[in-house]
């Protein structure tokens, strides 16, 4: 069975609640996320008003990951793009 969007964005906010939870991301999970939303953001079926959110969400990814700070994040944060894929 392959992995629609819909599937796909309930990963993504897995992985991300489960960073909230521990208050710590990996190096792994902040590759995944930002393979998650590369594959997303070029997905014609994903609607548009969640691209902005996917964006932010790599660039949150991208500089936990590439900056070294895998543990130093705003939990907050998380729980927005968390609530923000939940309405799809």
């Amino acid at each position: 069975m392959t992995m629609n969007y819909h599937h796909q964005l309930q990963l993504l906010a897995d992985i991300l609640r489960n960073q909230q939870d521990e208050n710590y991301g990996t190096h792994v999970e902040y590759e995944q996320i930002e393979r998650l939303t590369s594959s997303l953001l070029q997905n014609d079926s994903v609607p548009d008003n969640i691209k902005s959110t996917l964006m932010g969400i790599e660039q949150f990814a991208y500089q936990h990951d590439k900056d070294g700070q895998h543990g130093q994040f705003n939990a907050s944060e998380l729980q927005q793009f968390v609530q923000q894929i939940e309405q799809f």
